[in-house]
């Protein structure tokens, strides 16, 4: 398994993300609600310690709805195994804001510093979510020196892929994968962590975003 510690300074955080994680949609908080989340940013740069990494192993369809990668075979379900059609190879990552970020949480929540704990819980999404870019950009280079293309990634949790597919997914990975554990709820911990899949192969098209392929309207993240 291929492993990174890069620095929160090595991320792109997308703000405009966290406005979105915050509930603002596509307007900008005020002021003062700027200033917090650049110093919740600032504070993160410290004590953050993002992990990530993955592995890749041979894989194929089933059929519409399942995914086979190294004899296990995992229930994807129709809606992404379409953009799966053409990989002859499966990055299975993990990504994580990490312990220490973890632990910031649970602080603002001990303290009772329910706005700071509002706005950090929407940066650790961010900060997850761009660790898992981070990690996407290694796999995409690595397949490309195999002269394969990469799709985007997509996670347990997401459209039809249940979330409790998610322990055949660890199942392929070493224990504890970037200190993450697997509760019997198919929870990760720490809570700012990620885990899904990139295809790979040689006639693989870029895939649409996932607002565009998820049918929840009601989502606060949608984009369109």
């Amino acid at each position: 398994m291929k492993l990174y510690t890069p620095k929160l300074s090595d991320l792109q955080l997308n703000r405009s993300e966290i406005f979105r994680n915050l509930g603002y949609g596509d307007s900008l908080p005020d002021e003062q609600i700027t200033e917090m989340i650049e110093n919740i940013i600032l504070h993160a740069t410290k004590i953050c310690r993002p992990n990530t990494g993955y592995i890749i192993q041979e894989g194929k369809l089933i059929d519409q709805k399942y995914l086979k990668i190294n004899e296990v075979s995992i229930t994807i379900g129709s809606v992404i195994s379409r953009y799966f059609q053409h990989a002859t190879q499966y990055a299975c990552f993990v990504a994580t804001a990490g312990t220490e970020f973890d632990s910031y949480l649970h602080q603002l929540r001990a303290e009772g510093d329910i706005v700071n704990e509002f706005l950090a819980d929407a940066i650790g999404s961010e900060i997850a979510e761009a660790t898992v870019r981070y990690v996407s950009a290694r796999i995409a280079e690595e397949a490309a020196l195999s002269g394969l293309s990469a799709t985007r990634y997509y996670s347990p949790g997401y459209c039809s892929w249940h979330v409790r597919e998610q322990e055949k997914l660890f199942s392929l990975f070493p224990n504890n994968p970037c200190g993450i554990i697997l509760n019997d709820a198919n929870l990760m911990f720490p809570v700012k962590s990620v885990s899904g899949v990139v295809g790979l192969g040689n006639n693989i098209e870029m895939t649409p975003h996932s607002c565009d392929i998820c049918g929840l309207k009601t989502c606060y993240k949608r984009k369109n």
